[in-house]
């Protein structure tokens, strides 16, 4: 009875622990560990699923990123805000599971961006692509996650809409959150702004 108590409580430990991202391993060792893997048996490189690895370098991403929804680097940006977004998008007023995936931007993108923000005086935190496997809709209200970011800061999320960057209203603005309202899928930024001045 005491080692089926001691192994319940392992479970429940080992089901405790944080998740932690995973570096992708480059593409050679893609290469080399699946022609080293018969057909009948997964393959895998340090652990993951050459098939994880394969999906990530697909999207430009590493595992991490890949696996958590999430945009960690972006080229072209010298310091980035992590961000990802975790599903229950609230779709045309109603809670759904949709999540929006957040993908890896173009270069044109980035440097247009960063050039807004210059305009705007203030600094692209992120830029992402947003899609999803859902079609069209009318409203979509958004939790992105964004690690750092306070209640308080002037954050403006901004949508690429035939090369100009139309802002998007921004609900709330939360430790480690910013929830916005969208109209359609396509490239966002996130960025932060001065201070607003306090009305006396």
């Amino acid at each position: 009875m005491k080692k089926l108590i001691a192994l319940a409580l392992a479970g429940v430990m080992l089901c405790a622990l944080p998740v932690m991202a995973a570096e992708s391993p480059s593409a050679s060792a893609v290469v080399s560990s699946s022609a080293s893997t018969t057909s009948a048996a997964p393959a895998y490189v340090d652990g993951i699923p050459t098939s994880v690895i394969a999906a990530a370098a697909a999207e430009g991403k590493t595992v991490g990123e890949y696996a958590n929804n999430a945009v960690v680097e972006v080229p072209g940006l010298e310091s980035v805000t992590p961000l990802g977004q975790g599903g229950h998008v609230i779709l045309n007023g109603a809670p759904s599971n949709v999540t929006f995936i957040v993908a890896k931007p173009t270069a044109a993108a980035v440097k247009s961006a960063k050039t807004e923000a210059a305009t705007l005086g203030g600094k692209v935190l992120n830029v992402v692509n947003v899609k999803s496997t859902i079609g069209k809709f009318d409203t979509a209200r958004v939790n992105y996650y964004l690690k750092g970011i306070k209640a308080g800061q002037n954050i403006k999320v901004y949508q690429l809409v035939k090369g100009e960057w139309v802002e998007l209203t921004v609900a709330e603005i939360r430790e480690d959150h910013v929830v916005v309202d969208m109209t359609s899928f396509g490239t966002l930024m996130f960025v932060e702004l001065p201070a607003a001045p306090v009305a006396e």
